[in-house]
């Protein structure tokens, strides 16, 4: 039999688990200052003083749910970013294998965004901090977006022998995020648009090219 300590760990974890996924839905829909912390714990089925127990505060629940994110994408993520940060050293890069990274970098980024069904919880609270950034943003921003973000500008800035802090190249970057972003903040438009139910794996296939017909044509004027 496991020991009472270890059971009650257990406990603590799933409890922990619920508020954090409780979070993300409650925090998405009504934002920081719209949800209260009975809200949180009734959603969670969890008792109203299992959040200062396991997070301090309510600000504490709403940056860990913002952690748990930044920590699902980096197990998504890290093996793609360490092969092009490992890249990146490597001066220089040939263009072919930029590019051919840059690919690799969209068409996983489509495969995570739009095509995994475990971003859909997340995708209203991400897009609450965008349009009302608090301190859940920074956790996002510092954790996720920044080594994403320079992973793409790495890529193109060695495609087009430019720094990767040069403007061009970050509002190039910039681009390429976000006309991928627009099938997961625009889903439903996008489906109703297409004719489609959902993002199933040829579709993805579809926006992938796509995005890759895109991304060359971004990069055809470099020399």
């Amino acid at each position: 039999m496991r020991a009472r300590s270890d059971l009650l760990q257990i406990s603590g974890e799933t409890t922990r688990q619920r508020l954090i996924d409780a979070a993300l839905e409650v925090f998405g829909e009504f934002g920081f200052d719209g949800a209260s912390t009975r809200m949180l714990a009734d959603k969670a089925d969890a008792n109203l003083a299992a959040i200062p127990y396991h997070f301090g505060s309510k600000e504490g629940l709403y940056c860990a749910a913002a952690q748990y994110i930044v920590d699902r994408m980096a197990q998504h993520t890290a093996p793609l970013l360490e092969q092009i940060e490992h890249a990146l050293r490597r001066a220089p890069l040939p263009r072919s294998q930029a590019l051919e990274l840059l690919h690799k970098y969209t068409d996983t980024l489509i495969a995570i965004l739009v095509g995994s069904p475990e971003t859909d919880g997340w995708a209203a609270f991400i897009m609450r901090e965008q349009l009302q950034p608090g301190a859940a943003f920074d956790v996002l921003y510092d954790g996720m977006m920044r080594r994403i973000g320079d992973a793409g500008a790495g890529l193109l800035a060695s495609i087009f022998k430019l720094s990767k802090g040069d403007p061009s190249i970050n509002l190039k970057e910039i681009a390429i995020l976000g006309q991928i972003l627009v099938f997961r903040t625009c889903r439903q438009t996008a489906l109703r648009r297409l004719g489609w139910k959902d993002f199933s794996i040829d579709r993805l296939k579809q926006i992938q090219s796509l995005i890759r017909e895109h991304v060359d044509l971004i990069v055809a004027g470099a020399v």
